[in-house]
């Protein structure tokens, strides 16, 4: 049995935390809170560890299949990293945009227009409650938002980002549904797949995985998620 599968088989008696306060839905427990807490906290570390080289990174995180809880988790990370450094959310999944909803700001504009050259970065950036938590909405989508997710003007695009903020969080599309998402976790510094317990079949996070690795993408882990929250005790594994 791989590490994955024994990390599935054990993930299941995990109990689900609740949300970090100063969010818009408050903790039940200060039991769940501190757990939450901890979780991402150990995950972060584990980020860390993995890219000592990297001054500011840009890390990626996707799922084998839709609504596996990616936009969730990196919400919840961003504001755990932002109580001590600038940290940017970018909202790259084009097929279904979410992280406005969490930050409770527009999707009028956003990703898409300074893709395409309508707007600058900061044009884009809505003003946010939380001082070092910035996001930056996934705008309008159309077909000009598809053909462009390994090209240059990502690239430079990542590139500004990295100049103006210390981390940068980036939701990308499901991989078996919008397979060339791999390509874009290939330009960032590490990707992180989520997977949700008793939900994803284990050959086609497999099939992801494989993905990943002919895109040149760098894996960082495995975020084990269940149901709508992450667990405590999530799964890291190195490659």
């Amino acid at each position: 049995m791989s590490r994955l599968e024994d990390a599935l088989n054990k993930a299941y008696q995990s109990p689900a935390p609740t949300r970090l306060p100063g969010t818009p839905r408050q903790p039940s427990s200060a039991v769940g809170q501190a757990s939450e807490i901890q979780s991402l906290s150990s995950l972060y570390t584990n980020i860390q560890l993995a890219l000592p080289d990297v001054a500011r990174p840009i890390i990626a995180f996707t799922s084998a299949v839709p609504k596996e809880g990616v936009t969730s988790i990196l919400y919840h990370l961003g504001g755990l990293i932002s109580r001590e450094k600038k940290v940017l959310l970018v909202d790259f999944n084009i097929l279904s945009p979410g992280l406005h909803k969490f930050m409770q700001v527009d999707n009028i504009k956003g990703l898409s227009d300074v893709l395409q050259g309508k707007k600058g970065l900061a044009d884009c950036i809505p003003e946010s409650l939380n001082p070092n938590l910035d996001v930056l909405p996934c705008g309008p989508t159309g077909a000009a938002s598809f053909q462009i997710m390994g090209s240059g003007v990502v690239r430079s695009l990542l590139a500004e980002m990295r100049s103006v903020y210390d981390v940068v969080l980036v939701d990308c599309p499901s991989l078996r549904n919008f397979p060339d998402a791999a390509i874009l976790c290939a330009l960032c510094d590490g990707v992180v797949l989520v997977v949700k317990t008793r939900k994803t079949k284990r050959e086609v996070i497999q099939y992801s995985q494989e993905l990943l690795v002919k895109a040149g993408a760098r894996e960082l882990g495995v975020v084990l998620n269940r149901v709508r929250y992450y667990i405590p005790e999530f799964i890291y594994r190195r490659l």
